[in-house]
């Protein structure tokens, strides 16, 4: 510190060069108010010239160094030769400004390590030469901030030291030194202000003490509490996730009422085709194996496809015996058959398995899988066909979708503008109370954001049926726990072979084929089951149920695995507060 509050600063930084470089730099922060001048550069005896280029990574005589001005700040470059050794360099500077002079004291905060190093530094010393000699009295004070870097600052009637150790990259390190303002002798190269400042100084570091210790209790406090921390962050994860969803099934996923009151539908309540009942009934869109194979026996039933009973001997019990099953012949039936769009891949699996000769249903699978790629093509275009005729139908209200996107939207800019302002202000040794909670806030919004995706799909919490749909929809539930209790019930069963043809074809859709088929075994008339094309019988004589290689529930299944893609392989003391004040500063690096 000169005479008129001047600051003359001498920086050592010594690099350990490991491969070969040519250049390094120095940035330094300058405030309004602020100069520098008269920089150096040297190393040991060697005085470096001036006037060299200041471009980084550029090319530079050694021993040569240029100044140039930054936004908010100034630039030295220097330019050597050094491959795998230690160079200590010297950049000397003027620095008018920096100090400020109070009535009663000047006040001296400088940065001696900048937060823009990308390198941290193992050992920082810092040494305040006072322009003469004072006691050590209540107006010579020291600092070393901010509180959560390791090091220590003492004070001496000439000096003012700080040294810290192991700085991490990114970390600023500031010195600050209020000295008696007689100690110079004029303020021309220091700012001068007409109050007394000790107190307030003072203050600011106490406060700035006061604030860390704040946030290191709350801190521990979470900590030691730790299930009601867990139990707050629940809440905050989940809560307003699940008072979105709550509100949004409220108001646009409750089924409405239509008034319908009847247990059973004793017949097949409209004409929708069994491929797309189930998806109206469990209010879903994506049909599966079992629509499918309902689809082929519909097929069947209106003559698209003929079919024959007959018997198939299989293998039990490792080859040791033989049983005959029921079985069925299917064949190319009447091409004229109108079909349904979602119908056409249901008939191209089919067809490249019958051909002209026909194929037992017992050999399905095995032909399916011959051409798993192709027909598992045509199941997901069955798949897709199927919704785009749900879709046409116009059976559901999807407003709830449209909330449920944008409060995921908005938790999820949360989530990210939290994230990063808590991670941008995280200090790892010692975080701030605010971070800490921007962080777990902004956890809470990730965790809100993945609520509400796994609550879209479950289209039941978004999705409500028309009044139409609705009315429909109870009543095919209704039919369909007629198929289920159908059995046990003793009102007179149906009369045609239609009707039972339909009853085993939206029993294979609701996945209750073996009620239908027990049902058929009890109450259908023999002289009709002998006519029907999808009823066949077992040689333990049951309606194509029992020990069968084709039970309906195996068939389905086996559709299902034989149509899925192929698999594919892929003042004397330790540093207090938390600083932010000092000039000076910056950071550099090497190339």
């Amino acid at each position: 510190m000169q005479p008129d509050g001047t600051l003359q600063v001498r920086e050592q930084i010594t690099f350990d060069f490991a491969g070969s470089f040519s250049g390094a730099y120095r940035d330094i922060r300058v405030r309004k108010g602020e100069s520098i001048t008269d920089v150096s550069v040297s190393e040991g005896g060697t005085v470096y010239r001036p006037g060299a280029n200041t471009k980084l990574g550029g090319f530079g005589l050694p021993d040569s160094f240029g100044v140039t001005g930054i936004d908010g700040g100034l630039r030295i470059v220097w330019h050597y030769r050094a491959t795998d050794e230690r160079r200590t360099f010297t950049i000397s500077y003027r620095f008018r400004g920096l100090a400020v002079a109070y009535n009663d004291v000047v006040d001296v905060n400088l940065r001696v390590w900048g937060e823009h190093w990308p390198v941290g530094v193992a050992n920082l010393t810092a040494v305040m030469q006072l322009p003469r000699q004072t006691e050590l009295s209540p107006s010579y004070r020291v600092w070393g901030s901010p509180v959560w870097v390791r090091g220590v600052v003492g004070r001496a009637p000439d000096r003012a030291t700080l040294q810290a150790v192991q700085v991490p990259a990114h970390q600023f390190v500031e010195h600050r030194v209020v000295f008696p303002r007689n100690l110079l002798t004029s303020t021309a190269g220091a700012q001068v202000r007409a109050e007394n400042g000790l107190g307030m100084i003072v203050g600011e570091e106490l406060a700035s003490q006061r604030e860390y210790a704040r946030d290191q209790e709350k801190i521990e406090d979470a900590k030691e509490h730790p299930g009601r921390t867990l139990l707050l962050l629940l809440l905050l994860g989940l809560g307003p996730a699940l008072g979105l969803m709550g509100l949004v099934w409220l108001f646009y996923g409750r089924e409405l009422r239509t008034g319908y009151d009847r247990e059973y539908e004793q017949a097949p309540p409209t004409d929708t085709e069994p491929a797309l009942v189930p998806s109206l009934v469990k209010q879903e869109t994506v049909p599966g194996s079992n629509e499918f194979t309902a689809t082929l026996f519909d097929l069947i039933r209106r003559g698209r496809y003929k079919a024959t009973p007959l018997t198939t001997e299989r293998s039990v019990w490792g080859g040791l015996r033989h049983e005959d099953v029921a079985d069925l012949m299917v064949t190319p039936g009447d091409e004229t058959v109108e079909t349904a769009p979602f119908e056409g891949p249901v008939t191209g699996v089919v067809d490249s398995v019958v051909d002209v000769a026909g194929e037992r249903l017992s050999e399905f699978r095995e032909e399916i899988e011959g051409d798993r790629e192709g027909n598992s093509k045509r199941f997901k275009s069955f798949k897709d066909q199927v919704e785009t005729a749900i879709d046409e139908r116009g059976w559901y209200v999807s407003k709830g979708w449209f909330v449920m996107g944008a409060g995921f939207a908005l938790f999820a800019l949360a989530a990210i503008v939290l994230l990063w302002m808590g991670i941008a202000g995280w200090r790892a040794t010692s975080p701030r109370w605010s971070d800490v909670v921007l962080v777990a806030l902004g956890g809470c919004a990730v965790a809100n954001a993945v609520a509400l995706v796994i609550g879209a799909s479950q289209s039941s919490l978004w999705r409500r049926r028309t009044n139409v749909g609705q009315t429909e929809a109870e009543r095919w539930e209704a039919f369909r726990r007629y198929l289920t209790d159908f059995p046990r019930l003793q009102e007179a069963p149906p009369t045609t072979l239609e009707l039972w043809e339909r009853y085993l074809v939206y029993g294979i859709a609701f996945g209750i084929a073996e009620r239908v088929l027990q049902g058929a075994q009890l109450h259908m008339p023999e002289a009709l089951h002998e006519q029907s094309s999808i009823y066949w019988i077992s040689p333990s004589g049951d309606l194509g149920s029992g020990p069968s290689a084709l039970g309906i529930g195996d068939l389905s299944s086996g559709f299902g695995s034989a149509l899925a893609p192929p698999s594919s392989s892929g003042g004397g003391g330790g540093f207090s507060g938390g600083g932010g004040g000092g000039g000076g500063g910056g950071g550099g690096g090497a190339w």
